[in-house]
């Protein structure tokens, strides 16, 4: 008797959770974003790796403005920083020091820096790393900033509340 009473359970129980199935929408299955203001995110960029042609960073800054777009989010509630440092700097001077960096002299990442920069995207670069390559505020390209550290930047912008993901 507790036999039949179990399988006529699970009879049940594998009937509901197949009419669910068959009932849900694929087009809903998508979780929605919760969070749509005031949203604070940080990349670290440390190398030059590419994407799609372009600085991984940058690529991927501009894929997540995007995003937030497409979903209805404003820029202007993104809250976006890309902290510059080591390797990547090359992604943010001018050709002439590119070259001298040891990088291709064309810089891809031209446009697409003026975008995000338009965008309200703050790309800075650490001076530190400036220093240690040799480069000058004058080869930086047009909207980079500096700051006096990478890592002292992350950790500031971290202790703000700001989401933390790491380029390399």
């Amino acid at each position: 008797m507790k036999i039949a009473s179990i399988l006529s359970f699970l009879c049940c129980l594998a009937q509901g959770f197949s009419t669910h199935l068959q009932a849900a929408d694929p087009a809903s299955s998508s979780i929605p974003l919760e969070v749509r203001e005031n949203l604070r995110i940080v990349y670290q960029v440390s190398d030059e790796t590419l994407h799609e042609g372009l600085n991984k960073g940058l690529s991927y800054a501009n894929k997540l403005m995007d995003t937030y777009e497409k979903q209805g989010i404003a820029s202007k509630e993104v809250h976006l920083s890309l902290v510059f440092h080591s390797g990547a700097i090359t992604a943010l001077v001018n050709e002439v020091t590119r070259e001298r960096l040891g990088a291709v002299a064309e810089n891809p990442n031209q446009v697409i820096l003026a975008a995000l920069i338009e965008r309200g995207v703050q790309i800075e670069l650490c001076e530190s790393t400036m220093k240690q390559k040799g480069v000058e505020l004058t080869e930086l390209l047009p909207g980079v900033k500096t700051v006096v550290g990478a890592f002292p930047r992350l950790i500031d912008l971290q202790l703000q509340g700001y989401a933390y993901i790491k380029f390399e």
